[in-house]
């Protein structure tokens, strides 16, 4: 399985960059930005690799704001290719590393989609004390 990070600007080659600190280099996780080069550029590029990356392997794709053109432009390609394709919207440091250590151990698409959702949700927190006790000092 492969990981497509689609975002506004260059906040998935941040994201991506950021994984690679913390976990490594990973092969199977790519990063696709729209710029000011336009939608319809996005779009072609956007294709392009989803073309090559589904002709061979399912992929999870995670974009940065529901509604947004990155996510919407994933959602008309995931409409065309359902089975292949599963589209996460609010993607996070937290759920791209558990994606990218988990790639090799799950082999099913609906797995590593549950896996991002729950990962990404449990990783939110607001916290509510300023007590040292609390970071364990």
């Amino acid at each position: 399985m492969k990981i497509v990070l689609a975002s506004h600007g260059n906040f998935c080659h941040g994201l991506f960059e950021s994984y690679t600190m913390i976990a490594g280099k990973n092969k199977d996780i790519h990063a696709i930005s729209l710029d000011d080069s336009g939608i319809g550029t996005f779009r072609n590029k956007l294709n392009e690799l989803l073309d090559e990356l589904t002709s061979n392997d399912n992929v999870l794709i995670l974009t940065d704001i529901k509604g947004g053109t990155p996510h919407n432009e994933s959602y008309s390609y995931k409409l065309m290719h359902e089975g292949k394709v599963r589209l996460i919207a609010g993607m996070n440091l937290p759920m791209l590393v558990e994606l990218g250590l988990s790639l090799s151990s799950i082999n099913d698409l609906d797995q590593l989609a549950q896996l991002a959702v729950d990962t990404g949700k449990e990783s939110i927190s607001l916290e509510e004390s300023d007590s040292e006790d609390d970071l364990g000092l």
